[in-house]
């Protein structure tokens, strides 16, 4: 029998014949969520992501929370007991550092009102004004004469007992006998001394030339840094001491330059004087060497020395 009651012979003749399954009454076909097209998926998502993200969350007092809060306390609940108590601890930790810092930034040391013993050492006043004592003035020596031979003084000089080898410096001069001593003088490789020690004194000393001279190679470059030398050995004289170039004139073995002079100075009243020698020698060293030599007038009788140095200054 047909569906509806309805003859199907009769519904040929005039009326269409419609199936049960094309009924309006049929329930609709199921479809599995893979046979979606992605449109009508994308839009279940998006409803789905809606409602989740404004549903109310219960917390505490029973207070409703959305969006935002109410991931942040999903996302709370689901960190595990034990992480939950380790950023507990750091947290607890940081705070009680800052307390420590908090409560002692102000624990200083106190400076004591005492005197005497009890008190607290004191630290030296500053005064940011306070400038260093300047240097003295270096003398203005006179022209060094491009020639002049060294004068020979009068008399035997003192013999000579050996020879000194400043293998420190690099050369080699004579060692005198009595009354001259070996002792040690800064900043002298070898020294000789006849007399007290005072100003004025008669002393003999060699070393590397003192700073940085350069790499001489002419005479002028030995002659330039003797008058140097000579500036510099005034510091052995007496105060107020001054020159007059009495010799400028080659070495007389290797390569190098003697300058002599004579400085006049005053002592206890007296008008006194001393001659004295400075003479630079090339060594193939880095720095040449410096031969010095002072002997003033109470003891004029070693004036010769000063020609016996001259004559046996030799590089080693």
């Amino acid at each position: 029998m047909a569906e509806g009651g309805a003859d199907p012979a009769e519904h040929g003749r005039g009326t269409p014949f419609i199936r049960s399954y094309e009924a309006h009454t049929t329930p609709l076909p199921r479809v599995r969520p893979e046979e979606r097209s992605e449109p009508e998926s994308s839009a279940l998502l998006a409803d789905l992501a809606r409602t989740q993200e404004f549903r109310a969350v219960t917390v505490g007092t029973g207070r409703r929370e959305h969006g935002m809060a109410g991931r942040a306390v999903r996302a709370v609940r689901n960190v595990p007991r034990r992480g939950v108590y380790t950023i507990a601890a750091v947290i607890g930790t940081v705070i009680a550092i800052v307390l420590v810092f908090l409560v002692f930034s102000d624990d200083k040391p106190r400076r004591d009102a005492g005197s005497g013993a009890a008190g607290a050492v004191r630290s030296p006043t500053v005064t940011p004004s306070a400038s260093p004592s300047p240097r003295p003035a270096l003398p203005t020596l006179p022209r060094v004469p491009s020639r002049r031979n060294m004068p020979v003084h009068p008399g035997p000089g003192t013999p000579v007992a050996a020879y000194v080898t400043d293998r420190e410096a690099g050369i080699s001069y004579a060692r005198f006998g009595t009354p001259w001593r070996e002792t040690k003088l800064a900043p002298f490789e070898a020294v000789q001394r006849a007399g007290a020690v005072r100003h004025p004194q008669a002393v003999i000393g060699s070393a590397p030339y003192p700073g940085a001279p350069g790499a001489p190679t002419a005479y002028a470059d030995y002659r330039r840094l003797a008058a140097r030398a000579a500036r510099w050995s005034l510091r052995y004289q007496p105060p107020g001491a001054k020159l007059t170039w009495t010799a400028s004139q080659p070495v007389r073995r290797g390569m190098g330059w003697l300058l002599g002079y004579r400085v006049r100075y005053v002592i206890d009243g007296e008008q006194r004087s001393s001659q004295a020698i400075v003479a630079i020698v090339g060594t193939g060293r880095s720095k040449p060497a410096m031969l010095f030599a002072t002997v003033p007038d109470d003891r004029a009788e070693r004036y010769r020395d000063l020609n016996m140095l001259a004559w046996t200054i030799s590089p080693i």
